[in-house]
């Protein structure tokens, strides 16, 4: 039973072309587009540098829909014995094992100490390219996540996904860092990306910070 890699950040988007557009002007490059007819979701993985982003557009959302970056996604070689595994550590659960929507692979979603949506992935497909960097963006630095309760945290994360710990508050698994947060913040805090210089702080399309630092 190995989770192997900080796989994506995703979420709800409620303008598919505004958020490509956002993205895009960052030098992100779409590298999986499908459609999914039962839901009528269109489903997008862009690439900024080694940062894979899912955005997931509801063609007849329900009233009562969100929107923004609302989960982050880890790749394992067993669902099932992953999954079960958290669930007997007594983390909570979200959505037990299933086929994906899209037909690729199977996933499940738990939540983590503080609330954050964490998804488990297993599939044969690979959406992510090599490092993306025509644009702007030279790094995809790290994804924030909330973390009120940084140690029961660090214990989720570190210990029982398997993350490399580099500081206090920063874990790798894979090309990709995730950064605790403390409170007040959203379950996604914000996306950090480094630039070739000085950018000022913005929002995405739905309201998720993306924040940056110069090299």
């Amino acid at each position: 039973m190995v989770i192997y890699e900080l796989n994506h950040v995703g979420g709800r988007v409620q303008d598919l072309e505004a958020s490509l557009s956002f993205y895009g002007g960052l030098g992100a490059e779409v590298v999986d587009r499908l459609f999914m007819p039962g839901p009528r979701v269109n489903r997008v993985h862009i690439q900024l540098a080694t940062g894979l982003v899912e955005l997931l557009h509801h063609e007849q959302p329900d009233a009562q829909a969100t929107y923004g970056l609302n989960h982050i996604g880890f790749m394992t070689d067993d669902l099932d014995g992953d999954y079960a595994r958290l669930m007997d550590l007594g983390y909570t659960e979200l959505s037990s094992p299933r086929v994906a929507g899209s037909g690729q692979g199977r996933l499940a979603f738990l939540s983590d100490p503080n609330g954050v949506r964490v998804e488990l992935l297993q599939r044969s497909e690979e959406f992510r390219v090599p490092p993306i960097t025509t644009g702007p963006v030279l790094a995809f630095t790290h994804v924030a996540v909330a973390a009120p309760d940084p140690e029961a945290a660090a214990e989720f994360y570190g210990t029982h996904l398997g993350m490399e710990r580099i500081t206090d508050d920063t874990f790798r698994l894979g090309p990709d860092t995730l950064k605790l947060t403390p409170p007040p913040a959203p379950a996604i805090a914000h996306l950090t990306f480094t630039t070739q210089s000085p950018t000022a702080d913005t929002q995405d399309p739905d309201g998720t910070p993306i924040t940056f630092l110069p090299t």
